[in-house]
């Protein structure tokens, strides 16, 4: 199992490193990611099992949130595979096909990056970190932003670091599976 803590991003983590202000126990992150995550674990979609959401009441008007998930046996994020090795030309339409699934039962992975994709021993492809993410309707651009945002990520991490192993090639093989 894998226990993790919710900290703010932003600006806001200056001020508040783990405090979030309290709108009702289905509104805290852990809460709202336990329910997504059950709901795509229900639908098929390769994510982690949750197994307990905690809420930490503070002062009444702010709390602290922690999920606990089933471990994805043997994944590491992509990431960490690409620092590793270059990723074959069909776990990258496997990537692509993954992130369809998801867009096809509409849900908006709103923060989808490569650090949230994760691939096990066999290149199986799993996603993780839904704690600000919700399902939509098939309108809407959403779909265009949740890729945008991944290939901009892509990019940054390519910029960082010299020995990430990622081409153009690579995102038009992830489109490819997109697209079929």
């Amino acid at each position: 199992m894998v226990l993790r803590h919710y900290y703010r991003g932003g600006l806001i983590r200056h001020f508040s490193r783990d405090s979030f202000v309290y709108t009702g126990l289905a509104r805290t992150r852990s809460v709202a990611e336990f329910n997504m995550l059950a709901r795509m674990h229900a639908l098929g979609l390769p994510v982690p099992r949750p197994i307990a959401a905690k809420v930490e009441r503070i002062n009444g008007l702010w709390c602290r949130n922690d999920i606990l998930i089933e471990t994805i046996e043997g994944a590491r994020d992509g990431f960490q595979r690409l620092k590793a090795d270059s990723l074959s030309p069909e776990t990258w339409l496997n990537i692509g096909r993954t992130i369809r699934r998801f867009h096809d039962l509409g849900v908006d992975h709103t923060d989808l990056n490569i650090h949230n994709i994760m691939l096990d021993k066999e290149s199986n492809v799993f996603l993780i970190d839904f704690d600000r993410c919700l399902f939509r309707s098939q309108t809407g651009d959403w779909k265009e932003k949740n890729l945008q945002r991944l290939q901009r990520s892509l990019l940054k991490e390519k910029n960082l670091h010299l020995d990430f192993n990622y081409s153009a090639m690579d995102w038009q093989q992830l489109l490819a599976g997109y697209h079929q």
